[in-house]
């Protein structure tokens, strides 16, 4: 049975820095990128499909396109099909800098944050599927949820509503914020396919699902910019109740569309028949159904 593996904050490989009391400073994806990197030794482990993007060189920020400044994409970032269902894998924790929200000196990706060519790439390759007539559905995986429900409230997609948290490059902030970069994903899945069902997700340990509609409220009070058209519903099942301490359940804007919480174990197998999936929800543990939902 093969196994595609995605990419998150446990799997941050870095050079961390402490001040003369020993307190971490900042944490920095390991140097060199293309031999020492989190990136690059995921590569190295495990075995995925090479057909994503080559890394973040070359986009509007890269202080010398002429050099390698980031990290690959290589095994990170890809997707694979099986039957009549494609699969994109994503890495929102690309070039991981976990101190970067609140340490701005040093550079690096944000958690959560899905950065501008891999961005592209995905648009690109949506683009692809929705033309291929074998495919009727497509998910997109990355660690972290659009809509954390407990214990990431603080980071992930929302930051608690701060929409100024971003990368920085070269020492420099990028143009938008993690919100803005939130929507532009959503739009891309909502608005420029029509093949997508929802996003895969885990970060939080526990499960719960939500399927994002016009009536469901995502933004911070007096939020300034463009706001999310939302012209059909996605879902958002999230899972990260494989066993590690478990969170429990915070109120946020969405709270009443979220459904199913629970901080079982949790395993969830999606059934496809043609045009139909259902997702059934079991504790591995014990065997007990946790739930049953059909996905439309």
């Amino acid at each position: 049975m093969p196994f595609y593996i995605g990419m998150g904050n446990h799997e941050a490989l870095g050079y961390i820095f402490e001040d003369e009391n020993g307190k971490q400073q900042a944490f920095v994806d390991a140097f060199p990128y293309e031999t020492q990197s989190a990136e690059a030794l995921f590569a190295e482990e495990f075995v995925n499909p090479e057909n994503g993007p080559q890394s973040e060189d070359n986009n509007q920020y890269d202080p010398n396109p002429k050099n390698i400044d980031f990290p690959s994409y290589k095994e990170n970032v890809f997707y694979y099909t099986y039957g009549n269902v494609a699969m994109i894998v994503l890495n929102s924790n690309y070039w991981y800098a976990p101190f970067i929200a609140n340490q701005t000196a040093t550079s690096g990706g944000l958690h959560g944050y899905i950065m501008d060519n891999q961005l592209q790439w995905l648009r690109e390759t949506l683009k692809k599927l929705e033309k291929d007539k074998n495919i009727d559905h497509i998910f997109v995986t990355q660690h972290t949820p659009a809509f954390p429900n407990g214990g990431h409230s603080k980071d992930d997609m929302w930051y608690s509503g701060n929409n100024d948290k971003r990368p920085y490059i070269a020492g420099k902030p990028v143009d938008k914020g993690i919100i803005e970069r939130r929507d532009e994903y959503l739009d891309i899945l909502i608005n420029e396919s029509k093949k997508v069902v929802g996003m895969l997700t885990g970060d939080e340990h526990n499960y719960n699902w939500l399927k994002l509609t016009q009536d469901m409220p995502i933004y911070p009070e007096n939020y300034p910019h463009k706001k999310l058209n939302v012209s059909r519903s996605i879902y958002q099942i999230n899972n990260g109740a494989a066993g590690a301490p478990y969170y429990g359940q915070e109120i946020l804007p969405w709270s009443k569309h979220t459904q199913s919480f629970s901080v079982e174990n949790a395993l969830c197998l999606f059934y496809v028949e043609g045009k139909k999936i259902t997702m059934k929800v079991f504790n591995h543990d014990t065997l007990n159904q946790i739930d049953d939902v059909e996905l439309r």
